[in-house]
């Protein structure tokens, strides 16, 4: 990570972070973060990195998992009963969506514009 932490903008600074933060609350994190939909995808990096014990992070990321993928196929279920019969309802999902995408972008943007002027400034 040292060695190539500069290609996806990952200083010694955030590493240190993040290995901070993981060490006090790696389970939790786990199990949380295995509940939300983009930080799932990259919840087992810094568990990785922590040496988390297998173990354990297999535990909770399968409950967190059955959560979150159970609370979906509910939400799926009672919205596919009124999909068709209430116009409103897909309106919104519509419009959810949309501004869904823009604070995605949005935080896309902040993040490589926040790491890229710390670099400069290191580097400065």
């Amino acid at each position: 990570m040292e060695r190539y932490g500069n290609w996806i903008l990952m200083s010694q600074h955030d590493l240190d972070r993040m290995s901070g933060f993981f060490e006090k609350y790696g389970s939790i994190a786990i199990l949380l973060g295995r509940m939300m939909p983009i930080v799932q995808t990259f919840v087992a990096f810094p568990a990785g990195i922590a040496r988390m014990p297998r173990l354990r992070f297999h535990i909770y990321t399968t409950v967190g998992s059955l959560i979150w993928y159970f609370c979906l196929a509910w939400v799926g279920m009672k919205l596919g009963q009124a999909w068709h019969t209430d116009p409103r309802l897909a309106l919104a999902f519509h419009r959810f969506h949309v501004a869904a995408e823009l604070v995605v972008v949005a935080a896309f943007l902040w993040f490589l514009w926040s790491h890229l002027s710390r670099r400069r400034r290191v580097e400065a």
